[in-house]
């Protein structure tokens, strides 16, 4: 817990005055005041929120920085947030009139359609209204532009990326063994699942150097170099030269693949845990935990710290979240009345790292196994749950929220005949948002196979190119003179 909790900051979300309490992340001080709505989709402008999932859902402007993660920034006296995607304001949003758009007409995107000019005067118009329900039409402020941020370079014997217990005890074992050992976790503290779930973790020991708050966002050159950045964009990146590396990422719960899966009110099971056991944020009046074996180590877990459960039971069963701006029910083998639904499984691995580290090709690039100085310990060697797809998916499903793709866009494509992921993901934009494919392309990948027939792995992923996650121009700029060309 927090030992500060009781410390009150005012911050600034959409011109109005939040109270907060220190400690907490943007996305659980605004969850606590009941707004839940937190960014639109770039399309039909659905309401979307803080999910676990789907990194779109909690992008914001945040003291003049667009696309900030408000799960990842610290509310602090006077910060300025403010939703991104809006016109002319985020108070009066006209964009929110695109909901009644029919879905077909922006089939593709709005740049890929008939409706884009292709010059002149009306393109740049147009262009100018992408950008903004992108929301990038307004660039950052200039405070802090044009310069860099020093980075760092280090030669490590063992780089271990992933700060649960199985990276703990990797980089413990290693360290033991008189190895120079650094970890790098995206989250402020270690093993924060864990630790929140009630599991006993192992200190890590003091000759590991730790990196936390920090996202390794790409593996190039098999391996032999890796780069991380941190959240905090006024902190420096850090270019690693591991021996050996070790991936110990854990698995990820993915979204049900139904209708009103993006639904605000939707929140994987480490999301939910974590407002509930760090910031002390109810996740609903009336909570509904789903899951492939978990959901019941997860109901008592959640009503151990005051979560009202009023249903417990297979992923299966879900046929439909129902609501408009929030979850209002879902429907089973009968309507539950719930405000809140949260998922634990199917578990899936992000295969993205991995991939980098061994995909080869130039058009699609193609995964191989992985490089003999990199392995894998945990759940992330545990395998991937099966996505339980039906053939006939309401078009309405949202596949990626991101790019606001839906099963009927895919469906469109695939009755005619393609069938290859990668020319699917280019004609949708499916998984070319901010989340970089994952978990988008797990459930275009089993919408797919269940439209056709086949089993998933029947078909080549889409390629994982990096940066897997953000990293700013300033942190970019202080890595210039510490990486060689690639000749």
């Amino acid at each position: 817990m927090n030992g500060n909790k009781q410390v009150e900051v005012t911050f600034l979300w959409n011109g109005s005055r939040i109270k907060a309490l220190q400690g907490d992340s943007v996305a659980a001080a605004l969850w606590r005041e009941g707004i839940t709505t937190l960014a639109r989709s770039r399309k039909i402008h659905r309401p979307l929120g803080y999910s676990g999932s789907y990194p779109t859902g909690v992008l914001a402007r945040v003291n003049g920085r667009p696309n900030v993660r408000l799960d990842q920034v610290s509310v602090e006296e006077g910060l300025v947030a403010e939703m991104q995607n809006t016109w002319p304001s985020p108070r009066f949003d006209l964009l929110k009139l695109a909901q009644i758009v029919p879905e077909k007409a922006v089939y593709g995107g709005f740049e890929h359609g008939a409706w884009m000019p292709k010059s002149g005067l009306a393109y740049r118009i147009a262009e100018r209204a992408m950008a903004n329900l992108a929301g990038v039409a307004r660039p950052a402020d200039a405070t802090g532009q044009g310069r860099s941020i020093s980075g760092e370079r280090m030669k490590v014997d063992c780089l271990v990326v992933g700060g649960g217990p199985a990276g703990i005890n990797e980089a413990n074992r290693r360290a033991a063994r008189g190895e120079t050992v650094s970890l790098v976790t995206r989250g402020d503290r270690l093993a924060r699942f864990a630790g929140n779930v009630g599991a006993v973790v192992a200190p890590l020991d003091p000759q590991v150097r730790l990196f936390s708050g920090m996202e390794l966002f790409g593996i190039y050159r098999g391996g032999a170099l890796m780069v991380a950045a941190p959240h905090d964009n006024r902190h420096r990146a850090v270019v690693f030269d591991p021996r050996t590396a070790v991936l110990a990422t854990g698995r990820r719960s993915m979204p049900p693949l139904v209708r009103g899966n993006q639904l605000p009110g939707v929140l994987d099971a480490h999301a939910a845990i974590q407002l509930v056991a760090v910031h002390r944020v109810m996740p609903g009046r009336r909570v509904a935990v789903l899951g492939t074996g978990a959901e019941t180590e997860i109901t008592e877990r959640l009503a151990s710290l005051g979560v009202n459960i009023v249903h417990c039971g297979p992923i299966e069963e879900l046929i439909e979240i129902k609501g408009r701006s929030r979850v209002t029910a879902i429907c089973v083998c009968a309507e539950v009345q719930c405000d809140a639904v949260i998922h634990a499984g199917p578990w899936r691995i992000d295969p993205s790292l991995g991939f980098q580290a061994s995909g080869e090709g130039m058009f699609q690039m193609q995964g191989h196994p992985l490089p003999s100085t990199l392995s894998v310990v945990g759940a992330a060697g545990l395998g991937d749950e099966r996505i339980a797809a039906s053939k006939h998916l309401h078009p309405g499903t949202l596949i990626c929220p991101c790019m606001d793709v839906t099963a009927g866009e895919l469906y469109c494509h695939i009755d005619e005949g393609e069938m290859d992921p990668e020319v699917l993901k280019r004609l949708t934009s499916c998984g070319m948002g901010t989340c970089q494919g994952f978990p988008c392309w797990e459930h275009m990948l089993a919408l797919l196979a269940a439209r056709v027939g086949v089993e998933p792995d029947m078909f080549a992923r889409p390629t994982h190119r990096p940066p897997r996650r953000s990293i700013t121009v300033a942190q970019a700029a202080g890595l210039a003179g510490l990486v060689e060309p690639d000749r």
